[in-house]
């Protein structure tokens, strides 16, 4: 009778599972079972050249879209003064903090540092020397309030002198690690060390090295990579990618430890062009770049499914033009003043991500009936929900996800389709498309869904005390130098992001503070302003 009652739940159970194959519907399941307790989200390298930018520019652009994106996560690199070895240059030293500080007060962003070109020292004196003054400049930050700064790597991608040179010398690499984690300590400054920083993939077998050799002044183990050899097509990408992940997590946790993906991307374009090194994404500008899209939001789930437990895109804005460099680095979402600070498409289904896949949340295992249907959840530390679910199929597909217990209001509905993604000029992302009760939907072809609880539908407190100034730019050339300042006292809410500031009904722009400065010197003048 028992094997009988066991034969019969097998039947049903396969008759359920014909049923929605039957009915073309893609089962997804949320399990019990968490992946990573401890998620702190999806990030970017991110460097805000606040000494080069403008302040409206900072404002309206890069603070803006920051606090939009609320990324939980951020790489940032650290850089010598050049001359003697570990000079101080303390505008770069404030530099960083300013930075730092206003992404702990904006959106409490841990930062992960790694120093980008690291001295070579003599052994013995001469490094210790060294390892203190990489200490001093740690302390500097930390005591001056950027407690966000929780992470550092003395090398990136073990750079000295050329780069990942230390892939050879690993020796080199501990040592160096091992004065400054003593330095630390002697200070009684809680700073995570990071090991090894390493990139591409070929390049982890160091992270295995330092887990036999370094672990005792090893706080976390991590490494980067890029898509270069697999293209925006690659339907094997994503379980290849979420292999390797899984591969690096279970070095580090088999220590007790941690793996972070700090710095990641589509595949690269690194060649001479017009004369200077040029290094930007493959598909930038390209017809393909919609599809990159769709497949750095598949690095994402991979990573997140892997157990990564924070990443960061490479880069969140491009790095400025340098006539007199020999370099040009445009890897950003956006870019960067000099050139008008357009967005790139990819900055809409990773800005969804960044968004919504932030901590402190808890990653949840996840599988899907239909491999081209690929998805990851989170539940948040509030007790809400965020899901995303990527169609690789060139057609709409039906999706049923199921979780552990029921969500407490309905599911807000956000997409990226490769077939039309979105353009906004001033770069907020695009509302949702819609709101779903229970999990059964339709998913468009070659898109991302992002499905969530985390929201609120109570509207902010209104702003006040509204003016408009025209005054006389000498930015501006020619007759049309006048200019217009909208001022405003801030929203009551605490919550507010951002204000989007419109000229009658045409919007002008958005920005981080309580000033915009529209420069459109073709405004006409008695049009009501409104914020």
């Amino acid at each position: 009778m028992i094997a009988a009652d066991s034969f019969m739940k097998k039947i049903i159970v396969l008759m359920v599972c014909l049923a929605a194959a039957a009915a073309g519907q893609v089962q997804v399941k949320v399990s019990e079972k968490v992946v990573t307790p401890r998620f702190t989200g999806v990030g970017f390298h991110a460097e805000f050249f606040m000494t080069t930018i403008t302040p409206e520019f900072f404002d309206q652009v890069v603070a803006k879209r920051w606090k939009e994106l609320n990324p939980g996560f951020a790489r940032v690199f650290h850089r010598w003064a050049p001359g003697p070895v570990a000079a101080r240059d303390k505008a770069a030293l404030d530099g960083y903090l300013k930075q730092f500080l206003f992404l702990k007060e904006a959106t409490g962003t841990e930062v992960y540092f790694t120093t980008g070109g690291p001295k070579d020292t003599k052994p013995g004196a001469e490094r210790e020397a060294y390892a203190r003054a990489v200490v001093d400049e740690l302390e500097y930050i930390l005591k001056g309030g950027a407690t966000n700064m929780t992470t550092y790597c003395m090398s990136n991608e073990l750079s000295m002198g050329a780069w990942a040179a230390m892939v050879k010398d690993l020796d080199k690499f501990k040592d160096y690690h091992r004065l400054i984690h003593a330095e630390l300590k002697r200070r009684g400054l809680k700073i995570d060390l990071l090991s090894t920083d390493a990139s591409p993939i070929n390049n982890w077998t160091t992270i295995e090295w330092a887990a036999a050799n370094m672990d005792d002044v090893t706080d976390v183990y991590g490494g980067h990579h890029y898509a270069n050899q697999h293209p925006p097509e690659d339907l094997a990408f994503y379980d290849w990618f979420r292999e390797k992940n899984a591969w690096g997590v279970g070095i580090a946790r088999a220590k007790g430890k941690e793996f972070i993906l700090g710095e990641f991307g589509p595949a690269q374009f690194i060649q001479n062009k017009y004369g200077v090194r040029w290094d930007t994404c493959r598909y930038y500008g390209t017809a393909r770049e919609p599809l990159a899209g769709l497949q750095l939001a598949e690095a994402v789930l991979a990573a997140m499914n892997g157990g990564v437990r924070a990443m960061g895109y490479w880069t969140f804005m491009d790095y400025p033009d340098n006539e007199q460099s020999s370099r040009i680095n445009q890897w950003g979402l956006f870019k960067s003043l000099k050139n008008g600070g357009e967005l790139r498409t990819m900055y809409y289904p990773y800005g969804l991500l960044t968004k919504y896949f932030r901590g402190p949340a808890k990653v949840m295992e996840i599988s899907t009936s239909d491999p081209k249907v690929r998805a990851a959840a989170v539940q948040h530390e509030a007790g809400t929900w965020s899901v995303a679910v990527i169609n690789r199929n060139e057609k709409e597909t039906a999706v049923s996800v199921a979780l552990p217990g029921k969500a407490d209001k309905a599911w807000r509905k956000y997409e990226y389709l490769v077939a039309a993604p979105p353009k906004t000029e001033d770069g907020d992302l695009p509302g949702p498309s819609g709101t779903v009760k229970a999990l059964k939907d339709k998913v468009k072809p070659l898109s991302l869904t992002i499905y969530t609880t985390a929201y609120e539908d109570e509207a902010p407190a209104a702003v006040t005390d509204l003016k408009a100034e025209r005054f006389h730019s000498t930015k501006i050339p020619g007759a049309f130098a006048w200019a217009q300042r909208v001022t405003w006292k801030p929203s009551a809410s605490k919550d507010v992001i951002y204000y989007r500031v419109f000229y009658g009904d045409e919007r002008a722009g958005s920005t981080a503070t309580t000033e915009f400065v529209d420069e459109d010197s073709h405004r006409k003048p008695g049009i009501r302003w409104r914020v």
